[in-house]
């Protein structure tokens, strides 16, 4: 409407408004603010004579009615059905009822018919509608680049921007909004083009915010705290220190639980004791053996106290972990039982005591009994300690008593053990089968004497 023809409008209805009895203009004020007047047309919808509140009924039926169909080049990829949507037009029905009086006058008078059009917001979508729309396969299309936003690098200290990335996935929930915009404005059918909803970068390399980000990085994530571990080191690197570090107000705060975490991590990582170990078996060859109770063990206790004050301290460290145990030999990596060890081959039932990588002593044995479920457990143990001149005591599996003096008692894990067994006349061969130990190693008096002799606490026993 041009504004010539807006001046005339204006004019032609302060006329009519003169040509009215003030009671006139009372009464019509008075229904037009309350109910639609004649010929009032809403989005094609005849809502003469309706409240607000029946015009938004009649409204969202009409619309609701629809089927809401998805297109490409004339072919049918989707449809709703039974919309069953919430629309958000009161705020505008009660502006169309609250037009100036003068409109609505000249409406009256006129009795013209007066297309209105509002957009049909949806409040709320139906569970019906999230389902159909959810069951659309031509979203799931396969995709050859992800979609990836903007971001610092903070797997090293270069701090760098690595670019985003332009995917051609599809964003669901971009689709669905122009679903809804469509239907917003009365356009039922939806001509579908891919390309029209690939994911968007929500943060592209060029934004301040993240130079700004990239610069705190800097400024708060530099600190080097390096672990010197068996076999490498390690440092923590600038995306460890942001899990565990807040700054504010220029105050640096450490975050204990997420600590607790990085320590539990460390352990499970670089602990050694029960992790299966390749050993190269004197009869069998190389073998893997698991579990026992050798090997490092990081006390996460003290490592997390250490760990929160380096952290607060700002100040570069480099430094082993604390350990509430190491092996025995500590030279050669993730080879933590080097060349001094004992060997115990349940098998074969016999052992070795290997010192710099040769045989000093061999022996027969008699292992756990495997009749009387007494069996010797497998993996890397240590020696606890060894001692002279105990009596080992215990109960047999029919309830009984048992109390054996040894000269020679060298534990490795419980109460299972090596010793000296002078009741016995004959070791090795399938003796442990039936007539077996209660759990630990026989072995003749003067092998177990050698065997005393030759090794302290800490010892690698090896046991498969």
């Amino acid at each position: 409407m041009t504004k010539k023809q807006k001046i005339l409008l204006v004019a032609a209805g302060v006329i009519l408004l003169l040509t009215c009895s003030f009671w006139q203009i009372n009464k019509i004020d008075e229904y037009s603010s309350r109910y639609f007047l004649d010929h009032t047309m809403i989005n094609g919808v005849d809502c003469s004579g309706m409240t607000a509140a029946e015009a938004k009924e009649t409204l969202t039926k009409h619309w609701n009615d629809h089927d809401f169909v998805i297109e490409r080049e004339g072919k049918v990829m989707g449809r709703i059905e039974n919309l069953d949507l919430t629309y958000d037009i009161d705020q505008k029905l009660q502006e169309v009822l609250e037009r100036p009086l003068y409109k609505r006058v000249f409406h009256y008078l006129t009795k013209k018919n007066v297309k209105i059009s509002i957009a049909m917001t949806v409040r709320e979508e139906s569970k019906g509608f999230q389902k159909q729309t959810a069951a659309m396969n031509f979203l799931n299309r396969k995709y050859t680049v992800k979609t990836k936003d903007a971001y610092v690098d903070l797997s090293n200290r270069k701090f760098e921007i690595v670019k985003e990335v332009q995917g051609d996935n599809i964003d669901r929930d971009r689709f669905k909004k122009a679903v809804l915009q469509s239907i917003s404005e009365g356009k039922f059918t939806l001509e579908y083009k891919a390309e029209d909803y690939y994911q968007q970068p929500k943060i592209y390399s060029v934004d301040q915010k993240l130079k700004e980000y990239r610069e705190y990085c800097r400024k708060n994530f530099s600190q080097t705290i390096t672990y010197r571990f068996y076999n490498k080191g390690y440092t923590l690197t600038p995306a460890d220190l942001q899990s565990m570090i807040t700054v504010e107000d220029e105050k640096r705060q450490v975050n204990e639980k997420a600590v607790e975490k990085f320590v539990s991590h460390l352990a499970i990582t670089y602990d050694t004791l029960g992790t299966a170990r390749k050993f190269r078996s004197t009869y069998k060859g190389n073998i893997s053996v698991t579990g026992g109770s050798y090997g490092y063990l990081i006390d996460q206790k003290k490592e997390f106290l250490a760990l929160v004050k380096d952290l607060k301290s700002g100040k570069d460290v480099s430094r082993k972990p604390k350990y509430s145990q190491i092996p025995y030999y500590t030279g050669g990596g993730l080879n933590d039982i080097g060349s001094d060890y004992v060997e115990i081959d349940i098998a074969n039932q016999h052992l070795w005591l290997y010192q710099k990588g040769h045989v000093v002593i061999e022996s027969p044995i008699v292992t756990g009994s495997l009749a009387g479920g007494y069996a010797t457990p497998k993996g890397v143990y240590y020696l606890v300690y060894k001692a002279e001149g105990v009596s080992l005591r215990g109960r047999n599996s029919d309830g009984s008593t048992y109390n054996s003096p040894v000269k020679y008692w060298m534990p490795f894990y419980q109460d299972y053990g090596m010793h000296d067994a002078s009741w016995r006349g004959d070791f090795g061969g399938d003796i442990y089968r039936t007539s077996g130990s209660h759990g630990c190693v026989n072995m003749p008096s003067n092998s177990a004497a050698i065997l005393y002799a030759r090794i302290t606490a800490g010892y690698p026993v090896v046991v498969h």
